[in-house]
């Protein structure tokens, strides 16, 4: 066989298995489930949840010496959102 044509040949051959494998990797990265546009929405509403909790807390902070029952819960619901959100990272 040639070396020119033998060349051409394995060429092709190799062209062919990285087309295939892109076209397989591009298809299941669309039938993962999450797209890029929702990924990134929904870590910017993870972002704004952990401001919001963050800025809770410290209003939380400045009202230590109240008594009521609404301060307690908002207390005991920011500690176990903390203790939560240490185990995720």
């Amino acid at each position: 066989m040639n070396p020119r044509a033998a060349a051409l040949v394995v060429g092709v051959v190799l062209l062919g298995v990285i087309a295939a494998a892109w076209l397989i990797t591009w298809h299941l990265g669309r039938r993962a489930g999450v797209r890029r546009r929702e990924f990134a929405r929904m870590k910017r509403e993870r972002d704004l949840m952990a401001r919001a909790l963050l800025e809770i807390e410290e209003r939380a902070d400045l009202y230590r010496d109240i008594d009521s029952v609404l301060a307690t819960d908002v207390r005991r619901v920011v500690r176990e959102l903390k203790t939560d959100r240490m185990e995720i990272n």
